[in-house]
């Protein structure tokens, strides 16, 4: 977090909760209801469950954090560090992206995918720029985080480089430089740090178009929603003019994640307080900076590395504190509604899996197509007027009932 001239963060911290996993409240007449999808953290399937939390459908992955569901049932997700896919509904590729050798990664963190347009967050090594770290500080290299947008057939349409733009970056955040990283040590002083992974790039969306569009031009349809998780800050790059147009965060947001636009043009994100000590879900106004809602809850809600948030169709917000594993849906008014604590705590590298890095919540609608392309063959079941059950949705809605 910027504080007293010094950009600060904390070590890894994990909340854990020995109260029983699965869906703890659903108040039906309260929630939005649809399937919510959720990646493990570095897991190796995605889950979509139902809103009693029954697993209705899986896919297999590889070391994903994150996933979306597309209008045609697939799945469209990545192998965090390495490549982007689309997966049919029995986990086959049918599409993959991976970069080439110019990139030190294809893609980490997050994308966002359209109708013929995908955008990675991918990564470059890059020479360490002179001035940009304390004298000693320095790392041998800099990783930094590029902005690739191709089409579906693997053709580069533009490229965006963070390394291209400090000096425009900490003018608009009104960081000095050298960029003041500093680690705090045992013996509480603050030393200066020189790391690799300088920005940090968590996120990546592009803007829709909202009424904020017709007052600002800095906020247009297609300019690039990002988030600088080292840096606190959220921001905006408009590619035609190849420029970062607007960042908000210092002295604010503490290592947050998964900024998004709402339709109203305000911008919900996750904050994640890893220096602070407690997170905070915030709705900002972009042009005043002015914080409309929040959703805290002291150091019972505390996700200091990963997690994410949506703002669902009825104004409810759903939100992943990933390091607990943990799911709720909140009113406006900050009423827990729907709760739920992943069972799934085996996955990825030292069993991090029980991290839920990122969810999604999806109409009933949404889902239909995947559930319709089920062809499992249903035996000996059926429904309470003694009708035989012949689909996968019509066993879905018998359970659910």
């Amino acid at each position: 977090m910027y504080t007293d001239g010094r950009l600060l963060t904390a070590g890894e911290k994990t909340r854990l909760h020995s109260d029983p996993f699965g869906v703890r409240t659903y108040l039906p007449g309260k929630c939005y209801e649809g399937y919510t999808l959720f990646s493990p953290a570095w897991g190796d399937q995605e889950y979509l469950i139902d809103m009693r939390g029954l697993v209705v459908h899986t896919w297999q992955v590889t070391h994903s954090n994150v996933a979306e569901l597309l209008p045609s049932g697939n799945l469209f997700t990545h192998n965090c560090g390495k490549w982007l896919e689309e997966l049919t509904p029995d986990s086959k590729t049918v599409w993959r992206w991976e970069g080439d050798e110019s990139l030190a990664s294809p893609n980490h963190h997050d994308f966002w995918v359209g109708d013929n347009v995908v955008v990675s967050l991918a990564a470059q090594r890059q020479r360490v720029l002179p001035g940009m770290f304390e004298p000693g500080t320095e790392p041998e290299f800099l990783r930094t985080d590029v902005i690739i947008k191709l089409d579906r057939d693997k053709e580069t349409l533009s490229t965006f480089s963070f390394g291209d733009h400090v000096e425009q970056l900490c003018e608009l955040a009104g960081y000095p430089l050298p960029i003041p990283y500093m680690r705090e040590t045992e013996n509480g002083r603050f030393k200066p740090y020189g790391p690799s992974d300088w920005a940090h790039a968590n996120t990546i969306e592009v803007l829709p178009p909202t009424p904020l569009a017709d007052k600002d031009s800095r906020f247009r349809p297609g300019n690039l929603l990002f988030s600088l998780r080292q840096l606190d800050i959220i921001g905006v790059v408009d590619p035609a003019k190849n420029e970062i147009v607007w960042c908000y965060g210092p002295g604010i947001l503490d290592g947050q994640h998964q900024p998004t636009m709402l339709e109203d043009g305000n911008i919900l994100v996750f904050d994640n307080g890893t220096y602070r000590g407690h997170s905070i879900v915030r709705e900002i106004e972009p042009i005043s900076g002015e914080i409309v809602w929040e959703y805290e809850n002291g150091e019972d809600f505390f996700s200091p590395f990963r997690a994410g948030n949506q703002r669902l169709p009825n104004g409810n917000t759903l939100i992943c504190e990933c390091d607990a594993g943990h799911l709720f849906e909140v009113t406006p008014e900050k009423e827990i509604v729907w709760d739920f604590w992943s069972p799934f705590v085996g996955q990825g590298p030292h069993h991090l899996g029980k991290r839920i890095h990122r969810a999604t919540r999806y109409s009933a609608q949404a889902v239909e197509p995947l559930l319709n392309s089920r062809a499992d063959k249903i035996v000996a079941e059926v429904d309470r007027d003694g009708q035989r059950i012949t689909t996968y949705p019509e066993l879905i809605r018998l359970y659910q009932s």
